[in-house]
């Protein structure tokens, strides 16, 4: 396995340009992180100036590792995206004090021309978009996605496709970014079932949602784990020791989408997964744009949901709302923008207060298959209001407890 360092900017660039799942009598999951009671904030400093994505991984408490998707990156104290370098991806950690004072230091990478992504494949064309992680004994964990350019597809018009998935382990995260050490695991193979929608760690297994790539028009989840020993194996592909729950509720060897149950059927390809000790289930959150109908009438989607289950692998009930978006009520100032769209809804419950679930939401805009790309997206130079993670905190509805499964 080939150990990297990572090559990334200390706060301030100079130069920028643009388990025993479902059976009964199982051990109860593990505790929760502990959670500290601050608002989380993602402010334009440093020269970060937006990013979407925004999954947490809770390092220490009050500690957490933020993984952001594309980045705009500009000078120290810059507040316009004009001249902003444009990069896969960054990260940020914050800090959550005893008296719930919170702070965030963002990181990217430095490359010949400037700017880079935090994590950079080093190759035209192709990139990583981070998703999601989780920490296992010493180590972290970040799933690495892997994109690349291709002819635009589906109703968005998308540019890219996927490839495969890998991890990223650094063996000493609670070190200052700086200083982190990383290696590459392979974890799939391929576009079809891409293992990053969401990460688990639960008993003997790290388990991940994993969404199907069904040409960019429909990516529901299913459900593959991993026993955490391959992890200390020594192994650099890991896709061997993949199992897929099937439809008949059995696990599988192997990475087996096309036999798999589909848990949800709807088309988020990011989510998260939490368990409520209080209420004895597990909770996803979610949030994407429509892929049914005509562009941009279809895109319109301004509702984060939730499902619960009694275990990872179910059954989960049906999506029912949890709050609605304020970026699609036609009474806001300016109005509604048809091309806008709210995704990436992720819970972050080491922040949470009991009884409540504190999550963040991106909105963004999109030009649509017959639409001026440029001009469209263009309109994020300007328009500082999007394209950064909103954090909100809501009361979980009293009733999770008496939903039907699906």
């Amino acid at each position: 396995m080939k150990t990297l360092y990572v090559r990334f900017a200390i706060g301030w660039p100079a130069l920028v340009a643009l388990a025993c799942v479902g059976l009964s009598g199982c051990l109860s999951p593990l505790p929760p992180p502990e959670t500290t009671h601050c608002d989380p904030a993602f402010p334009y400093q440093q020269g970060w100036l937006g990013g979407d994505a925004a999954f947490s991984v809770p390092l220490a408490p009050g500690r957490s590792l933020w993984l952001f998707g594309d980045t705009f990156v500009g000078e120290p104290d810059q507040r316009s995206r004009r001249g902003a370098a444009f990069v896969r991806n960054s990260i940020a950690v914050s800090h959550c004090d005893a008296e719930g004072h919170w702070s965030i230091d963002y990181r990217w990478g430095t490359g010949p021309d400037g700017a880079a992504a935090f994590l950079d494949r080093g190759e035209t064309g192709k990139w990583w978009w981070l998703f999601d992680g989780f920490t296992y004994r010493e180590d972290l964990y970040i799933g690495l996605l892997e994109v690349e350019s291709a002819p635009p597809r589906g109703p968005l018009a998308m540019p890219f496709g996927f490839t495969g998935v890998e991890l990223a382990r650094i063996s000493n995260p609670q070190q200052d970014p700086a200083e982190w050490r990383f290696e590459r695991l392979r974890l799939s193979h391929g576009s079809l079932a891409l293992p990053v929608s969401a990460m688990v760690v639960h008993e003997e297994h790290v388990y991940f949602f994993t969404f199907l790539d069904r040409q960019a028009r429909s990516y529901p989840r299913i459900l593959v784990r991993l026993p955490l020993a391959h992890l200390e194996s020594g192994r650099s592909d890991l896709e061997s020791g993949l199992e897929t729950l099937a439809t008949d509720g059995h696990w599988q060897a192997g990475l087996r989408p096309l036999g798999a149950k589909i848990l949800m059927q709807d088309d988020a390809t990011e989510m998260s997964v939490h368990y409520l000790p209080s209420e004895g289930v597990w909770l996803s959150l979610y949030a994407h744009p429509s892929l049914q109908g005509d562009f941009p009438e279809g895109l319109a989607s301004d509702t984060v949901w939730v499902r619960t289950a009694p275990s990872l692998s179910g059954p989960w009930s049906p999506r029912r709302p949890l709050f609605r978006m304020p970026e699609f009520d036609p009474s806001q100032p300016g109005g509604y923008d048809p091309h806008t769209a709210c995704y990436a809804a992720k819970a972050h419950p080491q922040l949470s207060a009991p009884g409540r679930v504190t999550f963040t939401y991106v909105c963004n805009l999109f030009a649509g298959p017959d639409g001026d790309a440029g001009e469209v997206l263009g309109r994020l130079v300007d328009e500082l209001g999007l394209y950064r993670p909103i954090p909100v905190s809501v009361g979980l509805p009293s009733d999770l407890l008496g939903e039907a499964p699906d």
